[in-house]
């Protein structure tokens, strides 16, 4: 039933920038802003559509589908790791004379994180773009629990937001930094920045 709208929009944004071609007063950065302008606003839009609503004290348990770096899936909740801002997916970085897609390496790094375990999900009681907003842990060795937002960060794919952590991760960013873990062993811009969203983290 949605595919209707969604074809007009399309179709309207393919006149747009056939339009704007024709002026030739656009370049390929405003093309590029535009699309994954219209890109994110699709997208948040389908999770809205399909996730079910979770009551804000609710502790959310199962096992995820891995939707990218810091956004899982749990039982039809849509769950955004509070206080980490990870690698678009879209994002690649530069390393050595060549470039990788380290926003799929942020998603398989999470996945190899939460492996077949089960996820348990603490909300903090706020949504952000329809995604409950949680802090989220794996089971550990002798009954400890793996915070696996900090962990993310650890492993250099995803970065402290002290807008949101209070800082809770910079040890961990610090760490990352220092061994040159995931996309710190390269050059890369930040998620906020890819977003051109400067300041949404707090830095």
């Amino acid at each position: 039933m949605r595919r209707k709208p969604l074809f007009k929009i399309w179709l309207a944004l393919a006149a747009l920038v056939i339009g704007l071609i024709g002026t030739g007063e656009v370049t390929q950065g405003d093309l590029t802003r535009l699309f994954r302008a219209v890109t994110r606003a699709l997208q948040s839009e389908a999770p809205r559509q399909a996730a079910r609503e979770a009551r804000p004290d609710e502790t959310l348990s199962g096992r995820p589908r891995i939707i990218d770096g810091d956004t899982i899936d749990l039982d039809g909740v849509r769950v955004r790791m509070q206080g980490i801002d990870a690698l678009e997916h879209d994002q690649s970085c530069r390393r050595g004379a060549g470039r990788i897609e380290c926003g799929a390496a942020a998603r398989e790094a999470l996945a190899e994180l939460v492996g077949n375990r089960v996820v348990t999900c603490e909300p903090d009681g706020s949504l952000t773009h329809g995604r409950t907003v949680a802090i989220c842990f794996v089971p550990g060795s002798g009954g400890s629990r793996v915070d696996l937002n900090e962990a993310m960060v650890r492993s250099g794919y995803a970065f402290d937001c002290p807008r949101f952590s209070d800082r809770r991760y910079a040890a961990a960013e610090a760490a990352a930094r220092r061994d040159k873990a995931g996309a710190w062993a390269g050059r890369f811009d930040f998620p906020w920045s890819h977003r051109d969203r400067a300041g949404a983290c707090g830095r």
